[in-house]
């Protein structure tokens, strides 16, 4: 395992990323948790929990937010008034304009979310959704392009540090997919395994 990536406890992971959180900065900032999904989870409840009960703030009050994107995808569609749409191109199997729409989506909720007065930071999970419409290389980037300016995003992911690359959905073979490396800030203190 590299140097950089430190094996913590769950405990451990969450006073380090409440001090990163909580901690003034002014340039890009994405953090990494990631363990097979067992482990992973389980930290995810936690960390959900905290967020919940404000256990989690940026700098000034300000807020963090938890993001599963499973859901909140389909949520946003709704919101968007699109999901109707999305249907329809799901029954047709109009895979790539579904897929485009999905991206749009997906784009759009983080850019909002991201920009909400008061908001200092967003944690995401869940990616499934993501991945199973190819959506991952570019389009999960966006982490990267909105934590700018002291707002930051923690990415919780399903996966293992094989040979310094952090593999997604490494349980099945079929699904195993190398996770942007763009995202994973690795000599930045900012990646965590979960013991």
């Amino acid at each position: 395992m590299p140097v950089d990536v430190k094996e913590l406890p769950p405990d451990k992971i969450l006073e380090q990323l409440a001090q990163l959180f909580m901690a003034t900065v002014h340039d890009r900032q994405v953090y990494c948790v990631f363990a097979p999904y067992a482990k992973l989870r389980a930290f995810q409840q936690r960390i959900k929990l905290q967020v919940e009960s404000n256990g989690f703030e940026g700098p000034e009050g300000g807020r963090i937010e938890y993001i599963s994107l499973n859901n909140e995808v389909f949520a946003h569609l709704k919101t968007l008034g699109k999901y109707d749409q999305a249907m329809k191109l799901a029954d047709a199997r109009r895979d790539d304009q579904l897929k485009a729409l999905l991206s749009q989506t997906f784009r759009d909720l983080i850019t909002r979310r991201i920009e909400t007065p008061g908001v200092s930071g967003l944690i995401l999970c869940d990616f499934e959704l993501l991945y199973a419409y190819d959506l991952g290389g570019n389009d999960i980037s966006i982490a990267r392009q909105v934590a700018i300016n002291g707002k930051r995003v923690c990415l919780l992911i399903p996966g293992v540090m094989r040979d310094g690359r952090l593999w997604i959905f490494d349980e099945d073979p079929e699904s195993r997919k190398e996770f942007p490396d763009a995202l994973v800030f690795k000599n930045s203190g900012w990646v965590f395994e979960i013991a």
